[in-house]
């Protein structure tokens, strides 16, 4: 006895439809759901057999379960088809398409701004927030260096902010005091530190409720004078330090 086919090419006779390679299972299971009918056509996959009825075929009798379609006249040429997408990719035997869809770019646009409006609601919080950062020192815990140079920044308003700079507990001299701005301070400092035999301490004082781009901004100016070691180094204060004598 012939050993039986593994796979078929099937013929769909009212469609007008052939697949190839098809498995056996799969032949079985298309004609016990009725979607083959006994006047379909298949012959052994790859091979140049005629093609038979699915009823002469003993392998499938007991899977028919519904009366044959009516069969068409004549039959086709046996060329490759693809089966549609929901059929299985597995037993295609027509060519291949890469797939041209464009990206659907409107999800990754969403993100993106979700994600932008995130880091600008951070960014002015962290500009807005009191100055509470884990390098911060109260004055009182500071060592009682006589050369030490102090950078005040008060609020003169609940709008304005003003800078001084003194050295040590001296008070500052007019024209370091009641500056407008972190530039000015910055300038004064820099006239403090000339002729200084070594790089002094710097202090930032300041109110704990000070929004902390007051003193970031202080900072990035410091760490320059730090790196060329015009400076010894930086140290950050909730609270000013005791009143300076006069």
């Amino acid at each position: 006895m012939a050993k039986p086919p593994k796979a078929f090419d099937v013929w769909f006779v009212v469609a007008n439809t052939v697949y190839r390679q098809v498995p056996y299972q799969v032949v079985a299971d298309w004609t016990q759901q009725g979607r083959l009918g006994a006047a379909d056509m298949l012959r052994a996959a790859g091979g140049t057999d005629p093609w038979k009825k699915l009823a002469e075929w003993e392998l499938f009798a007991d899977y028919i379960s519904q009366p044959p379609p009516t069969a068409v006249e004549g039959g086709p040429q046996a060329v490759p088809v693809e089966l549609p997408e929901h059929e299985g990719a597995e037993f295609r035997t027509g060519r291949h398409e890469e797939d041209d869809d464009d990206v659907d770019m409107i999800p990754l646009i969403d993100i993106s701004m979700v994600l932008l409006v995130f880091f600008i609601i951070i960014s002015a919080t962290g500009a807005l927030s009191p100055v509470d950062v884990p390098d911060m020192r109260y004055a009182g815990e500071l060592t009682n260096d006589p050369d030490a140079i102090t950078m005040n920044v008060e609020k003169a308003s609940a709008d304005t902010v003003i800078y001084s700079v003194r050295v040590g507990k001296l008070a500052p001299k007019p024209e370091y005091s009641r500056l407008p701005n972190p530039e000015a301070a910055i300038t004064a400092l820099d006239a403090l530190l000339v002729g200084l035999t070594r790089p002094p301490e710097i202090r930032i004082a300041c109110a704990k409720d000070l929004p902390s781009e007051r003193v970031m901004e202080l900072e990035r100016e410091l760490k320059k004078r730090l790196d060329k070691k015009l400076i010894n180094s930086v140290v950050a204060t909730v609270n000013d330090a005791p009143k300076p004598k006069n």
